[in-house]
């Protein structure tokens, strides 16, 4: 088992993730993992040493089994926030666009994972841009990127 780059410390925490947009029919590829109330792109922590295109590939196949590739880099999110004992948390997220190499069916559905000796409930859905503007998709920020302008890569600062 490979280890997660990811750190807990007293005076806080950090971790170094990846994301996964796919877009087929016009419409994006969203989870919900273990019922989190919120949905998120596929993708999951970078392992130490692995590179964060590999780290991508390896995890959306891990919760979807799509065999996929990359189209480019999108953006990269720096989010802090607070985690509940208050302590300061700092995540980086690579968000990587992504194409599959097979046909994919756009219908909705779920699939299991097992993460880390943890198994993990995925909920996908397929939505239009306009569908995930009414969702609680998480960062929003990459909603405005996808509709406004993905011709370059951007760093989000979102607290």
């Amino acid at each position: 088992m490979s280890r997660d780059v990811k750190f807990w410390k007293e005076d806080g925490s950090f971790k170094l993730r990846v994301c996964g947009i796919i877009k087929s029919n016009d419409k994006y590829l969203i989870n919900d993992c273990d019922n989190s109330g919120f949905y998120s792109f596929p993708g999951g922590h970078v392992h130490i040493g692995e590179n964060t295109d590999c780290a991508v590939i390896r995890e959306v196949n891990e919760e979807t089994n799509f065999d996929t590739e990359i189209v480019k880099l999108l953006a990269i999110e720096q989010l802090f926030f607070s985690r509940e004992d208050g302590k300061p948390f700092h995540e980086i997220c690579y968000y990587y666009l992504l194409s599959t190499k097979n046909f994919i069916n756009t219908k909705d559905f779920k699939n299991e994972e097992m993460d880390n000796g943890v198994l993990r409930h995925h909920s996908f859905l397929w939505r239009n841009l306009q569908e995930l503007k009414t969702l609680d998709v998480r960062p929003k920020n990459i909603i405005d990127i996808l509709e406004n302008n993905m011709e370059r890569q951007h760093l989000i600062r979102s607290e």
